[in-house]
């Protein structure tokens, strides 16, 4: 393994020949767009069926960004100590061993990150095609297809230009920004024609369960996934020991702003009721509003769902290729190809996987596996936190979160998932069986790997290589 056990520093990531390409609002927008990507959207109903009421929902909108906050606290310090791409895969496998980190990136690359990139997909299909079908719901499979053409476009994106990719989450940050500001004016419009009956009476008929509250909770917690994602670039980051704070804490604040003045601008113009019958919940808004902005809306949305899935993938194939330097992976991960720099085989790995993920599921049932395994990892990276305190006192902490920030951390997230153990079991336990399934992956392959497989691999890593054109990462200054 290629660790630095004083700073947490990969040798290989220092000797990258590609220069760090984010600047500070490059970093903001990449967090905004990983942020504010489909959730605004979607989750709108899961969060109001599990509370009842306006006002109780609102306030779980932001609840769910206060306590992401301190957690945000907590990565800024971790990222700014350890300075490698693997983000929390790094931090959980230095602080719990391989097999921990292991577990880390075979969920993260198997279901958390290919499902969040189908739920993005998925959201952008409905909502291009809500208009054009409507009043109608437009056909099932007509969305699975348009959904699949966008991760394949964007997969394309990323394999051909980091600098593209770049260019293209910018351009989806003020998409996003427009179309959430755009619902904030138009509910302060109807607000000032005197819509405001929800909130004479915003907690009629509020939800007393605490079994709907807590799946209220996971639910609303979902459009914040994404806040921790710049670590998993933050060898892309210039200036990171600086930039890095700035921009984690400025995004899940401007989030927690916009999500909640968004969310209420729903209630100007439409019922409770109307918010947990609709699907696309923005469209049916603005067409309720002034009409011909159903057309404006939907194309809104659908570049900053889109802006959030090309966030993801961004990201993610960044930690493919720290674990594939660190030998949990095969080490063709973080091959990059020889002219345009690009990690080409995570990105072909997870536009596959995220294509099967639209065909096999519904964007509402991703969630629920998805919400468990998300907030698992930054449990386990906030404790991380901690154990490096102990066990890496001397190493330089330009940006250190203090001792509350981590104990609040743990404390909201051990509580929820505690809370949807007991009362969301099914789908705790397809979370676990994801992650679990991966043990025996790691005894197989990695701890007790065969000469026979260490052969094969290597004939797959050299045709591979004289297909895709792609060469180990450390060799891209000699070519």
């Amino acid at each position: 393994m290629n660790e630095n056990k004083d700073t947490g520093v990969d040798k290989d990531a220092k000797s990258a020949s590609e220069k760090p390409k984010l600047g500070l609002m490059s970093g903001i927008a990449l967090l905004v767009g990983s942020i504010i990507g489909s959730g605004i959207f979607i989750s709108p109903r899961g969060v109001l069926l599990g509370t009842g009421s306006y006002g109780l929902s609102v306030l779980v909108w932001i609840l769910c960004g206060l306590i992401c906050l301190p957690g945000c606290l907590c990565y800024a310090e971790l990222s700014t100590m350890i300075y490698s791409s693997g983000g929390d895969y790094t931090y959980i496998k230095m602080a719990f061993g391989n097999w921990a980190g292991f577990l880390r990136v075979w969920s993260e690359i198997c279901c958390v990150r290919p499902a969040t990139i189908a739920v993005c997909g998925i959201t952008a299909s409905i909502y291009i095609l809500q208009p054009i079908f409507s009043p109608c719901q437009p056909p099932h499979m007509a969305v699975i297809l348009l959904a699949c053409f966008f991760i394949m476009v964007l997969t394309l994106l990323n394999l051909l230009s980091t600098r593209g990719s770049i260019m293209w989450q910018n351009i989806a940050f003020y998409a996003k920004i427009l179309s959430l500001l755009l619902l904030i004016g138009l509910g302060i419009y109807q607000l000032i024609r005197g819509q405001y009956d929800v909130f004479t009476a915003p907690f009629e008929n509020t939800e007393t369960s605490i079994k709907k509250f807590s799946i209220a909770m996971y639910i609303g917690l979902f459009p914040y996934t994404g806040w921790n994602y710049l670590s998993n670039a933050v060898e892309e980051l210039k200036k990171p020991e600086k930039n890095f704070p700035i921009a984690i804490l400025t995004s899940i604040i401007a989030s927690t702003i916009l999500y909640a003045l968004a969310y209420s601008a729903y209630f100007t113009a439409l019922t409770p009721h109307d918010v947990m019958t609709s699907d696309a919940v923005a469209v049916t808004f603005a067409q309720n509003v002034y009409r011909p902005l159903g057309f404006i809306v939907p194309l809104c949305v659908s570049i900053s769902a889109l802006g959030g899935l090309n966030g993801q993938i961004f990201s993610i194939v960044r930690m493919f290729s720290v674990a594939g330097r660190d030998g949990l992976l095969p080490s063709i991960s973080a091959f990059v190809h020889i002219k345009r720099l690009t990690p080409v085989v995570p990105c072909i790995i997870e536009g596959t996987l995220s294509i099967l993920f639209v065909l096999v599921g519904s964007a509402e049932r991703l969630l629920g596996y998805l919400s468990f395994s998300t907030w698992l990892v930054c449990l386990f990276s906030a404790i991380s936190l901690l154990i490096f305190r102990r066990t890496m006192p001397d190493t330089p902490r330009p940006f250190h979160a203090g001792l509350i920030a981590p104990i609040v951390f743990i404390t909201a997230m051990s509580v929820l998932t505690l809370a949807n153990i007991i009362y969301n079991t099914l789908d705790i336990i397809v979370g676990l069986f994801i992650l679990l399934s991966g043990l025996p992956v790691y005894w197989v392959f990695v701890l007790k790997r065969s000469p026979s497989i260490d052969k094969f691999s290597r004939s797959i890593s050299i045709y591979l290589q004289k297909l895709l054109l792609i060469v180990p990462e450390n060799n891209k200054q000699q070519n």
